[in-house]
């Protein structure tokens, strides 16, 4: 591990967290993600804020993931719209959780069954009648709709994904930072 990067650790998770927050700008808080991680590959830290369920009404677009690079001081985010290619004149907002949002994803959840265990992100775009479902994992990608009145779902689509066709170095590759650990 490098030095500079044992010096941001030593630093804490809540510290860097904000840090990261501050430099992504804007009005945004953890607030808006479900979930905020500190990563690192021995060279460089990294904060990933991440929103599982990306619930989209029609007509809409947000960002629900942002990553921050602490050492490079670089922010990557990237949008995701309903329908596909809907762009607005205004500043693209971050999503915020609302209890009408919360609902509709807790039918399509309801709906779909046990998610018990389940990390990959789930895209839900509603439609008049209709929610769309997508679901990428690293080994398969699955699409399908979900009828608002009735729960049916139908239009199912899924795509077993080959593994990426080269070993990633595992020093290189970023891993959650075990911050008890740090401290010893």
């Amino acid at each position: 591990m490098s030095k500079e990067v044992t010096e941001i650790l030593k630093l804490g998770e809540d510290a860097i967290v904000a840090s990261a927050l501050k430099s992504i700008g804007g009005s945004i808080s953890l607030e808006n993600f479900a979930s905020a991680t500190v990563l690192s590959n021995g060279e460089e830290v990294y904060v990933s804020f991440r929103n599982q369920y990306k619930y989209l009404p029609i007509n809409t677009i947000y960002y629900f993931d942002v990553g921050v690079n602490i050492t490079t001081e670089t922010t990557y985010k990237n949008s995701v719209s309903n329908p596909y290619g809907y762009t607005n004149e205004e500043t693209i907002p971050y999503f915020q959780l609302t209890e009408d949002i919360k609902k509709h994803i807790d039918f399509v959840k309801q709906t779909i069954g046990s998610l018990e265990g389940f990390e990959d992100d789930i895209i839900i775009r509603e439609n008049e009648d209709y929610y769309a479902i997508e679901v990428v994992s690293e080994s398969q990608e699955s699409s399908y709709k979900i009828k608002k009145s009735t729960g049916e779902i139908y239009d199912e689509f899924h795509a077993h994904l080959e593994p990426i066709p080269f070993d990633v170095d595992d020093a290189e590759e970023f891993k959650e930072v075990d911050f008890p650990e740090i401290k010893k």
